[in-house]
């Protein structure tokens, strides 16, 4: 497989897998693996990740409006009830990116050799199922919506995060978790959770990119990568909401406990 059909086809699998609690950065590992492809690099993979990024915001371009009139609401002697939510928010929001920005500079280089390990990362969906399996315990009982989230809940949520910086522990099933036993609904868990992916990719992105090391892909090849997983992450948000609601997460954790199963056997 050549290059720029290797990239569209891991565009595919980033965009498919990064809004669903099953690791996309697992998947971009373990999947070209059994294909006995080429492992991308990091700044390759950072770069599909920039594509779903973009796709968040275009999801959440409402919450995002308000969160910008919210913070320039900060200049203002009154403020309107939904100023003074957005402002409130975007604070909590920070307050849940801190402890994960922190872990991800100083583990950087040990999270950075994961990435070419894919028997390893095979182990690692078992830990996100058991994060799964345990919000699927606690969701019945979480009721608290997304206006009630407060400190505590950013706290722990970013406590979370950060056991999510190696691939094939899913970002969004960690903290969605996090949300959960924090008192959160689902729903709310994971509006939130994905709020707190925006500046957590961002981040990532630009310290990766910044190391330009995009061996075996030319910009070609990354930039069709980027508009796949864009596409195919935009899709997968429409979709995975509706199955927030609805669906248990012991599904997923199913999932991800055949796909390590599988590593395990195939992968030497």
């Amino acid at each position: 497989m050549d290059a720029l059909r290797e990239s569209v086809l891991l565009g595919i699998i980033q965009g498919a897998t990064e809004f669903l609690p099953v690791s996309s950065s697992g998947h971009l590992v373990l999947i070209p693996a059994l294909l006995r492809l080429p492992l991308p690099n990091l700044a390759f993979t950072m770069g599909l990740h920039a594509g779903t990024l973009l796709s968040l915001l275009a999801y959440f371009y409402r919450e995002i409006i308000g969160l910008v009139k919210g913070v320039f609401s900060v200049f203002k002697r009154e403020k309107s009830a939904e100023e003074e939510f957005y402002l409130r928010l975007f604070g909590l929001i920070i307050i849940a990116v801190i402890p994960a920005g922190i872990a991800g500079v100083l583990l950087s280089d040990r999270v950075d050799l994961l990435f070419s390990n894919p028997r390893t990362v095979s182990y690692l969906f078992f830990i996100t199922a058991a994060f799964l399996i345990l919000s699927s315990i606690l969701s019945d009982k979480s009721k608290k919506t997304f206006k009630n989230i407060n400190a505590l809940d950013a706290v722990i949520v970013g406590i979370f995060q950060i056991l999510a910086l190696p691939p094939g522990i899913s970002r969004s099933g960690t903290t969605i978790t996090g949300g959960i036993v924090s008192g959160l609904d689902r729903e709310s868990a994971s509006k939130f959770s994905f709020l707190v992916a925006i500046p957590v990719i961002f981040g990532a992105t630009v310290l990766e990119a910044g190391k330009g090391n995009f061996a075996g892909f030319t910009i070609t090849d990354l930039l069709a990568g980027f508009v796949v997983s864009f596409i195919i992450g935009l899709i997968s948000l429409w979709i995975f909401f509706p199955l927030v609601k609805k669906t248990k997460f012991y599904v997923f954790a199913i999932y991800c406990i055949i796909l390590g199963v599988i590593g395990l056997i195939f992968i030497k």
